[in-house]
């Protein structure tokens, strides 16, 4: 694969807002993940990206290992003294049982199919110690529709709740809590986002931003207005 793959990615530079906004997102999947898993362990980042959550991570007492695919993000992990294997993924190159949570944030959507989705979760299973924990997070495709294609063109596979609960149970996982989030609100403070998100998508404002120049602060909108789920789902001893 070439090495420019993400190229727009790691080349993205956050303003002084949406640093602080990905901050609180962040603060809150990690208080979610603290609820179900307790350092000190073994724990693996699948697709870390620029590896923002490295040092909250380690802070928190956890042994701190990525699998990244991108050559450029990869390269600047291992600068900052990270461990990390460059890989495309599935499969996962650790060993059996060889650590205690698996984290992916955003990652499974972009698996090419519901076959790497299912090689994806068995690969999950096989890494994890009995009682370990998968923290997965996936866009809710039944609330972002055809936005869910336009925000990544490396989305591939469709991750409704119903369809990642399905597939994380036919994999041996008992999903433990699943939290719906726009940004860091969940609750009702989310429900109020995701209505307002409708005016976002009133029928003509993609023409109107086109006539106007305004696609990309359109764009933007709807990216705040993303919503993801997050799922915790615990290894069983043995599979059923």
């Amino acid at each position: 694969m070439a090495d420019d793959f993400y190229k727009w990615f790691s080349e993205r530079r956050l303003t002084r807002f949406g640093g602080a906004r990905r901050l609180r997102i962040e603060q809150g999947r990690l208080a979610l993940l603290a609820r179900h898993a307790t350092p000190p362990g073994d724990l693996l980042e699948i697709g870390p990206g620029t590896g923002s959550l490295v040092e909250p991570l380690t802070a928190m007492g956890w042994k701190y290992r990525a699998i990244e695919a991108s050559p450029t993000l990869a390269g600047q992990l291992r600068a900052r003294g990270v461990e990390v294997t460059e890989a495309w993924v599935p499969p996962f190159p650790v060993s059996d049982g060889s650590c205690d949570v698996l984290y992916a944030d955003q990652v499974l959507e972009h698996m090419s199919g519901i076959d790497a989705a299912h090689a994806f979760a068995s690969e999950a299973y096989r890494v994890l110690r009995p009682n370990g924990v998968a923290f997965i997070v996936v866009p809710d495709y039944l609330k972002e529709r055809t936005f869910f294609w336009d925000v990544d063109y490396t989305h591939n596979f469709i991750t409704t709740e119903r369809r990642v609960r399905q597939l994380l149970g036919d994999h041996g996982f008992a999903v433990e809590r699943v939290v719906r989030s726009i940004g860091a609100s969940t609750g009702v403070a989310r429900d109020v986002l995701a209505a307002c998100a409708m005016l976002a998508n009133i029928p003509g404002l993609d023409p109107l931003s086109r006539y106007t120049g305004t696609e990309d602060v359109l764009f933007r909108v709807r990216k705040n207005f993303f919503e993801t789920l997050a799922f915790v789902g615990r290894k069983a001893s043995a599979r059923a």
